[in-house]
């Protein structure tokens, strides 16, 4: 699956930072369409607080996804280039439907990148499925963004229950997607549950 088979799906969608850079720069500018890489001619990027050390941006898609590619525009005013670099791209998948960003939800990484950049279109390294893609710094800078396309597939809305659903809990059954199921024959429920524990992609097991 590539850019050219997939929907733009962030375009307005609702999005959240770690902190504001005063009263604009607001974290929406990343996803309104406008592509001037250069903040210092107006409000056209997202700037988190000089003081932020922890800085991260997100977007909600508001449905469950298959995540192919994001397309990342930074800075290309010349100024601070290097603050951003060491970031990750990462997808998150809620484990059920709570209003709250990230709570009971599972986070995948996409894809980590080292070195500064003023432009990136990121290809996802296996097939990931979620809700929010979340890009985070992993050292103590502000983050700048200009604009985030975010590159997939429809796969289903989230659920409008309360109760776990798709990652997976005890004493729950699996109602997710049925292309995140797989099956194997086994002979005991403690070996089906080593299988899962042994496997990165598996969060859930049931033996019947």
């Amino acid at each position: 699956m590539n850019s050219i088979d997939t929907l733009e799906i962030a375009r307005n969608k609702p999005t959240k930072q770690s902190t504001n850079m005063g009263s604009i720069r607001h974290s929406q500018n990343a996803v309104d369409g406008d592509y001037l890489q250069s903040p210092k001619k107006g409000d056209f990027c997202t700037h988190t607080d000089k003081a932020d050390e922890s800085s991260w941006w997100a977007v909600d898609l508001c449905a469950i996804y298959e995540i192919s590619n994001v397309i990342i525009n930074g800075r290309n005013d010349g100024c601070c280039v290097e603050r951003f670099s060491n970031f990750d791209i990462e997808v998150i998948k809620p484990c059920r439907n709570n209003p709250n960003w990230f709570v009971d939800s599972v986070s995948e990484l996409c894809y980590h990148q080292q070195a500064p950049i003023t432009f990136l279109n990121a290809s996802c390294h296996t097939r990931m499925f979620g809700q929010y893609v979340r890009i985070r710094l992993n050292d103590p800078n502000p983050l700048t963004l200009c604009e985030v396309e975010v590159h997939g597939t429809f796969i289903s809305y989230p659920r409008s229950v309360t109760i776990p659903y798709t990652c997976g809990f005890q004493g729950y059954s699996y109602e997710g997607h049925s292309l995140t199921l797989s099956s194997a024959i086994v002979k005991s429920d403690i070996y089906c549950t080593y299988m899962c524990a042994v496997m990165k992609e598996c969060h859930v097991a049931e033996f019947n």
